[in-house]
């Protein structure tokens, strides 16, 4: 029954981002402020290639300039593209050959694909210890969709501790993807959890108890 149970949810997590484009880290740290190592994959059929990325909570990716120096950070080319979820039902997506439309929204993650080969960058900034995100009720997608990103000073280990951290229902869903082999891991919430989360990507949470409001455990 869990088999069947993570595959749907596995299913569901994959339709979800198909829906909606349609329609490693190595991190060093000092007093909150980051330079971490990326590892952008190869887009591919998907979900391969669907990197699902954390930034620090401020970095020089915010405001009107920000997705073109993300770009570059990243070693991203002209064909790359960076998408956002804002949870309510909008999507936005940069491409970084275009002029910026959108500006990043702080608590979100971003999904980042790259045609065009394996990059590898550095990503700066810093984090917000006490700072809430919000995890908007599902519906008709886009709404409810929810890329989360993993803060780096967190203290969860596993989806579950950010179910417990974030007071998700035992019917909410937490999905890792694997961009670099197209494996989707997902966690439903209240279950033992069988994989750890990893610092620097983001999550796809669905949720549909209500609208959660939440400061995950932190150092």
């Amino acid at each position: 029954m869990m088999a069947k149970r993570q595959t749907r949810a596995a299913a569901v997590a994959v339709s979800a981002l198909l829906v909606l484009l349609a329609a490693g880290a190595d991190a060093s740290a000092s007093n909150m402020a980051f330079k971490l190592n990326k590892q952008i994959c190869q887009l591919g059929t998907a979900p391969k290639g669907q990197n699902l990325l954390a930034l620090p909570n401020n970095s020089p990716y915010e405001g009107s300039t920000g997705l073109g120096s993300l770009c570059t950070a990243l070693g991203l080319g002209s064909s790359a593209q960076v998408t956002m979820w804002n949870g309510t039902g909008s999507v936005f997506t940069h491409q970084c050959s275009q002029t910026q439309q959108f500006n990043l929204i702080k608590g979100k993650g971003i999904m980042v694909t790259e045609p065009a080969g394996l990059k590898t960058g550095v990503v700066v900034g810093s984090d917000t210890p006490n700072k809430t995100i919000a995890i908007e009720n599902l519906g008709i997608a886009p709404n409810g969709t929810n890329v989360i990103p993993i803060d780096y000073h967190t203290t969860a280990v596993t989806p579950q501790d950010f179910c417990v951290d974030c007071g998700l229902s035992n019917t909410a869903t937490i999905s890792r993807f694997d961009a670099c082999t197209g494996q989707i891991l997902t966690h439903t919430c209240g279950q033992i959890a069988q994989w750890n989360l990893v610092l620097g990507e983001a999550v796809l949470i669905l949720e549909n108890q209500g609208r959660k409001v939440c400061t995950p455990s932190h150092f």
